[in-house]
């Protein structure tokens, strides 16, 4: 599987003022820092929870067909599902029909109904695209507050300890992450 950012955020999930608060910054003499931190923050609090944090359009690939024809998409909230699409051995692409899958958004799943055909992926430029829009919101205001303040915790981790190697998350960010996280067996 593979994910790919169509449409990146236009905005983050914290603000720069708003972090230069928390970290207590007077001046403008690091925010280049700051936003860079922001940056790396937000992208491992992403990838810890498996959220967008703020909506942005993806595609995923799939090349494999799943168990029981349910595709696990690898980003949430699901807002919407804009489209799936077959890429045969030519690269031909061809729109499968809405009628064909159920949209789970509550899980980030589709699930392919009878109508759907069940693809063998034999070449492999064989693919399945799955083009969906996954976020909150489309700016800060929308991203649950245990999120925001986990991802300042987060950010001021990293601004204390600059240049260390290896480092956990500290413990209250864990904790506001937790309800966040999916059980992995």
């Amino acid at each position: 599987m593979n994910l790919q950012v169509l449409v990146p955020p236009v905005v983050g999930p914290v603000t720069l003022i708003e972090t230069k608060v928390f970290l207590q910054l007077d001046s403008a003499h690091e925010d280049a820092l700051v936003a860079d931190l922001i940056g790396a923050g937000t992208e491992l609090v992403e990838q810890l929870t498996g959220r967008a944090l703020i909506v942005r359009s993806l595609r995923q690939t799939i090349t494999v067909w799943p168990d029981k024809g349910i595709f696990v998409l690898q980003s949430r909230p699901l807002l919407q599902l804009t489209k799936i699409q077959y890429r045969d051995a030519a690269g031909i692409l061809s729109t499968i029909d809405a009628a064909d899958y159920y949209v789970d958004p509550n899980r980030s799943r589709v699930i392919a109904l009878s109508s759907f055909t069940q693809f063998s992926f034999t070449h492999p430029s064989e693919a399945l695209l799955f083009d969906f829009d996954a976020g909150y919101g489309v700016d800060e205001t929308f991203v649950p507050a245990s999120l925001r303040m986990a991802l300042l915790l987060v950010i001021r981790d990293l601004y204390e300890h600059r240049g260390e190697h290896g480092g956990v998350l500290p413990l209250r960010a864990q904790a506001l992450l937790a309800p966040f996280m999916e059980a992995r067996l």
